[in-house]
């Protein structure tokens, strides 16, 4: 074997030691991305309890079911109370109006309430010098079995329109 010189031995133990130290500095960045990971397989794992990730993705599956039924719950009890509100007072017409010549200030009213499918009442009130008078009468699909005047007409019109009517001063009422 060839004799080296001690500038050729120099510069082999320089090189040695530069790939040592290299090499510890990779080992130390190594050894402190394990150290990281291992804190994050121990946070997914239940920070220090004995679960697993399949233990918590099971228990994360778990709730989302359980939320899941719930939801389904209340999109069942949504539909059902959609379907009472139908019949809910939805539409509301109101005409007021002189039933008298002599009465002025428009006392005098009717009055729709109606819900979706055009059922509910019509109240009428007449009010006079003396007496007020008042009636209610069954909607049945925009139209009732009992003798409708012109403004309960109205009224039922106005509800079943969304909007509300007023009739002008000097009408007069025929029952």
């Amino acid at each position: 074997m060839p004799e080296l010189t001690n500038d050729q031995t120099t510069l082999a133990l320089a090189i040695v030691a530069g790939v040592a130290l290299i090499a510890l500095f990779a080992s130390i960045a190594f050894g402190l991305r394990v150290r990281k990971i291992r804190k994050q397989y121990a946070l997914i794992r239940g920070e220090g309890e004995p679960r697993d990730l399949i233990v918590t993705v099971n228990s994360a599956l778990k709730q989302v079911d359980g939320i899941d039924r719930r939801v389904d719950g209340l999109v069942v009890a949504l539909e059902e109370q959609a379907a009472l509100g139908r019949f809910a007072i939805q539409r509301f017409g109101l005409v007021r109006y002189d039933a008298f010549e002599e009465m002025g200030g428009q006392l005098s009213f009717s009055a729709a309430l109606l819900d979706d499918h055009g059922d509910g009442l019509v109240i009428t009130s007449i009010n006079g010098r003396t007496e007020t008078r008042t009636y209610a009468k069954t909607i049945k699909g925009l139209t009732s079995s009992y003798n409708l005047s012109d403004e309960e007409r109205e009224a039922i019109a106005a509800a079943s329109s969304g909007g509300s009517t007023r009739v002008e001063a000097g009408a007069s009422a025929t029952r």
